[in-house]
C-alpha cells in the first residue's frame, strides 16, 4: 500500500509541475528509442483453482477463491514497464506487476485441496500471490507519422503461489491444523496486434490484444489479454497515461509442480507516468 501511495503522489506532483515546465520540443511519437513507465493498477480478479495429488491418485476440488474461501478479489499494485525500439519498425518490451489476495472463511462444504480434506465447518485461511511479467516483441507492418500497426509475439509469464491453512475440531475434542501449498511458473505464448494513433505530438491513444490456445504437452486451455490507453505528454520526455486492461487465463496441467487447474482473470484501470528518450 505504501508503494501505491508513493506512486500516486509522484503522479500527482508530476501533473502539477510539468504543465509549468512544458517544452515545445516533444519527442515525435514513434521516434523514441527507450520508454519507461511507472504507475498504479487497480484490478478486480476472478479466480478458481484445483490442486491434485498425483502421488495418491487424488483429484482436488475446484475452488472459487471468493465464494468458497472469502478471498478479497479487489487488489492494487504498482505497474512498471520498459520498451526498447532498436530499429524503426522493431520494439521489445517488458511489464511487471504483482498482487496478493488473502481471505479467511468458515467452509460451508467439504473441500479437497492437494492431499488435505477440509470438512464443512473448518476455518480456512488462504493466500494467492501473483507475479505478472509479459514480454513482447513488436514488428510494425504500418508506420506513418500518425499511425502504427504492429504484430506482436511474446510470453506472458505468470508466477502463481497458493497456500491454505485450515483449523478444525477433532472427534476427540481437540483442535488440529492442516496446511497445503503449491506454486507454478506459467510462461505461456501470446500472439496479437497493437495499434497506436497519434492525434498530435502530445496526444496518443491505442489498442492492443493477444490470444493463444493452449493444447500441447501436458497443458490444455487458452489465454487472452486486451488493453486500451490514452496518453498526454507534458514535456519533451514525460507524459501521463490512463489505461484499462483485461486478462483471462484458463489452463489445466497433468504434470509439473502444480497439477490441476488455474483459472484466473482480471480487469481494471491503470494510471501511470511514462518517460521517453
Amino acid at each position: 500500500m505504501r508503494t501505491i501511495r508513493a506512486t500516486l503522489l509522484s503522479i500527482v506532483m508530476t501533473c502539477i509541475t510539468f504543465p509549468v515546465l512544458a517544452q515545445s520540443d516533444v519527442i515525435k511519437p514513434g521516434e523514441e528509442r527507450f520508454t519507461f513507465g511507472l504507475g498504479a493498477v487497480f484490478n478486480s480478479f476472478g479466480t478458481k483453482l484445483r490442486i491434485d495429488n498425483s502421488n495418491q491418485g487424488q483429484t482436488g476440488d475446484k475452488v472459487d477463491l471468493k465464494d468458497d474461501l472469502g478471498v478479497d478479489q479487489d487488489a492494487s499494485s504498482f505497474w512498471a514497464t520498459a520498451e526498447w525500439r532498436f530499429a524503426q519498425r522493431h520494439r521489445i518490451g517488458i511489464n511487471y506487476s504483482q498482487f496478493k489476495l488473502t481471505g479467511t472463511r468458515t467452509l460451508t462444504r467439504t473441500i479437497v485441496i492437494d492431499d488435505e480434506t477440509y470438512q464443512a465447518g473448518a476455518s480456512l485461511s488462504s493466500e494467492l500471490k501473483l507475479q505478472i511479467i509479459p514480454i513482447a516483441y513488436s514488428y510494425s507492418f504500418i508506420k506513418t507519422g500518425n499511425d502504427e500497426l504492429a504484430g506482436t509475439i511474446g510470453v506472458h509469464w505468470t508466477r502463481v503461489s497458493f497456500k491454505a491453512q485450515g483449523s478444525f475440531s477433532t472427534s476427540v475434542g481437540g483442535d488440529a491444523n492442516a496446511d497445503v501449498s503449491a506454486e507454478a511458473d506459467l510462461p505461456l505464448p501470446l500472439f496479437g496486434l497493437r495499434y497506436d494513433h497519434n492525434f498530435s505530438e502530445r496526444w496518443s491513444a491505442g489498442l492492443q490484444g493477444a490470444y493463444f490456445p493452449l493444447n500441447f504437452g501436458s497443458l490444455d486451455g487458452d489465454i487472452w489479454t486486451a488493453r486500451t490507453y490514452v496518453e498526454y505528454r507534458f514535456s519533451k520526455h514525460v507524459g501521463l497515461g490512463f489505461a484499462v486492461e483485461g486478462f483471462q487465463l484458463n489452463v489445466e496441467s497433468s504434470t509439473g509442480s502444480w497439477q490441476g487447474e488455474v483459472n484466473y482473470g482480471y480487469w481494471g484501470p491503470q494510471i501511470y507516468l511514462k518517460s521517453r528518450f
